[in-house]
């Protein structure tokens, strides 16, 4: 089924980032209210491969008419903030979350070596945080915070007695587990007094941040992470730099979930590429209930606190608003008139500058923001970049194009991980539309392993690409790299040393990208080339520049994949050079192995090895 076209409109405008994503009906009801890490990838793949939905999934998008996403900074946010709006709309299409049961808790058990358990009941000891409003939601949440604080996963009993501790039931797992192998739990189970240590002091770090208190974590694995560099124990040291930034992405405090208490709108107004936007959160009972933007149409070019007045007039004295319901704003109204009213009919503003009531606006604003580009996005869409903005845009760099034919710009970047697989992509923009089938993935092969390089991880990919064009003649009309003044210097460098030797060689145009301010560079120029933002020249750029990256960002991470696969093989306990080939053999890669029929499998290995590929999920 092809997709709609109003679909298809709404699908072209999503961020990437973490949130909340509402289907209404024609009749603007919500039908489906979900969440995701990326809004776009979640919500495209609704329509990308409609034969793998199930009938009910089938009939839900049939009914979609709009969709409204509400960005926020993370998982976690996004997670409650979902369930905070289930709970309130109770959509048609989200029965599995609408149980009864009791609210969940997270509770990490009173031991020497805790475990970090879902649960409904508070009748052990230990502590306990939450409870939480759907229990499916406390299970997501732990698997990330495990992740991130190294805490097991395992039921490994242990015993405690005289003081000593000694491991009871293994329940069936190996001393120590995969687990360890990949970096996910520092094997307290092995019972040295350093790996108790390095364990209770990740509980510990993890009963901080679920007390809200994650700047003090951050500050205790930095100053941790500072005594293990001096120690010369740089591995530890790295793990530690690793947790801080995963802690820092993961945001120093959930918004949506330690809301604020009471009744309050947050309401902010803006003023955006000419037009005017007002944006309303709705906290009842301390939760965010409800986030929205409204457009105004402001055909007298009113300032925005003239157009703000009029929305505070049009909410609080004509609807029928509780008057417990209290309104947060960055400042009090110009408008005296209004807000005489509002005292007499002992409606309360408050003008947060600190605080959480100040994080709500921040929130407040942060999707109205994100709102009000992807309305300009959306209204740009019937002027999509053509060759004429290839052509403005080589004209704009003081450089000629070609009257007729194909206009190709071609971009690169580099993606590693902490100097790890280091990668370079190619993607490629012809007529002002992409061309995926001439997108490039290239390994680099000149940098040592942990090396960090980006200069010359440039100059090998650029001059292998100059390479290419000289022996099959197809240099594209611009290069375009994803940098700054270095990076395009490391370029030009590349591409003049491979022509060296050669006669009559005709590069193509050069320009690089810096993404902090947009700036776009030229060889032999000093200063910066700025096109004006929101310019559909400055937009093809960025599609260009991000289409890249992305797809840079794919390959490092399908690279590192296939190599945690294999290592992940060759840590298996019982598993000689022998078996692991049997394996391979019989299922061509780790990924297939679950697809081999369980009789094949027990025909080349022994009953423990079949089991240890249960334990660990492989099959």
């Amino acid at each position: 089924m092809k997709t709609p076209t109003h679909i298809s409109e709404i699908l072209a405008t999503l961020p990437s980032s973490p949130g909340v994503y509402i289907m209404k009906n024609k009749k603007g009801v919500i039908i489906y209210v979900g969440k995701s890490v990326s809004l776009h990838s979640r919500i495209s793949s609704y329509w990308a491969d409609e034969k793998r939905l199930n009938f009910a999934k089938r009939s839900m998008i049939t009914q979609v008419q709009d969709i409204e996403v509400i960005e926020t900074r993370n998982e976690l946010e996004a997670l409650v903030l979902e369930t905070n709006l289930i709970k309130e709309n109770q959509p048609k299409y989200n029965i599995l979350m609408k149980d009864g049961k009791n609210l969940a808790y997270v509770h990490i058990t009173n031991e020497m070596i805790p475990e970090v358990i879902k649960t409904r009941n508070k009748k052990d000891n230990g502590i306990y945080f939450g409870p939480y409003t759907a229990g499916a939601n406390v299970t997501e949440i732990l698997k990330v915070l495990k992740r991130i604080f190294s805490i097991r996963s395992c039921r490994v009993e242990f015993i405690e007695k005289d003081g000593k501790i000694s491991i009871g039931n293994k329940t069936g797992r190996s001393i120590p587990c995969l687990d360890y192998s990949i970096g996910l739990c520092p094997a307290p189970c092995l019972l040295t007094e350093e790996k108790i240590k390095i364990y209770q002091d990740n509980i510990a770090s993890l009963k901080q941040f679920l007390s809200g208190k994650s700047l003090a974590v951050i500050e205790e694995l930095r100053a941790r992470m500072l005594s293990k560099a001096k120690k010369l124990e740089f591995e530890e040291a790295q793990k530690l730099k690793l947790q801080i930034e995963q802690i820092e992405k993961l945001g120093t405090k959930q918004i949506a979930r330690d809301s604020i208490p009471g009744d309050y709108d947050a309401i902010i107004s803006i003023e955006k590429y000419h037009k005017n936007f007002i944006g309303l959160t709705e906290i009842r009972s301390g939760h965010i209930i409800g986030v929205s933007q409204i457009e105004v149409e402001n055909h007298l070019e009113e300032t925005p606190e003239e157009v703000l007045s009029v929305f505070l007039a049009k909410r609080y004295l004509t609807e029928n608003i509780p008057a417990s319901v209290k309104i947060l704003l960055r400042k009090e109204p110009e408008d005296t008139v209004l807000s005489n009213a509002f005292s007499e009919r002992k409606r309360e503003m408050e003008f947060p500058q600190i605080g959480p009531k100040m994080e709500i606006l921040q929130f407040a604003e942060y999707n109205l923001l994100s709102f009000a580009q992807r309305e300009e996005i959306r209204s740009l869409a019937v002027k999509a970049p053509t060759r004429g903005t290839q052509v403005r845009i080589l004209e704009r760099l003081g450089y000629e194009a070609k009257r007729s034919g194909e206009l190709v710009f071609e971009c690169y970047d580099i993606s590693h991980t902490h100097g790890q697989f280091t990668v370079a992509s190619r993607s490629v923009l012809v007529n002002g539309k992409s061309e995926p089938s001439r997108y490039r993935k290239y390994k680099i092969k000149t940098l040592s392993p942990g090396q960090i390089d980006d200069f010359a991880s440039i100059r090998e990919v650029l001059y292998r690409r100059t390479l290419e064009g000289i022996e099959q003649n197809n240099f594209p009309d611009m290069i375009v790299i994803d940098g700054g003044k270095g990076q395009l210097s490391s370029a030009l460098e590349a591409m003049n040393r491979a022509c060296e030797g050669k006669e009559n060689i005709i590069l193509p145009y050069l320009c690089s990208i810096a993404k902090r301010e947009e700036e776009i560079f030229v060889p032999y120029q000093k200063d910066p080339i700025l096109f004006e933002k929101g310019s559909m020249e400055l937009m093809l750029f960025q599609k260009l520049r991000d289409e890249s990256h992305r797809f840079a960002i794919g390959f490092n991470r399908s690279s590192r994949n296939k190599a945690m696969k294999k290592n992940i093989l060759e840590e298996l306990p019982g598993f000689g050079p022998v078996a692991r080939k049997n394996i391979l053999k019989l299922a061509g890669s780790i990924e297939k192995l679950n697809e081999v029929p369980r009789a094949e499998i027990e025909k080349i290995l022994t009953k423990k090895q079949v089991e240890t590929l249960e334990e660990h999920g492989l099959i």
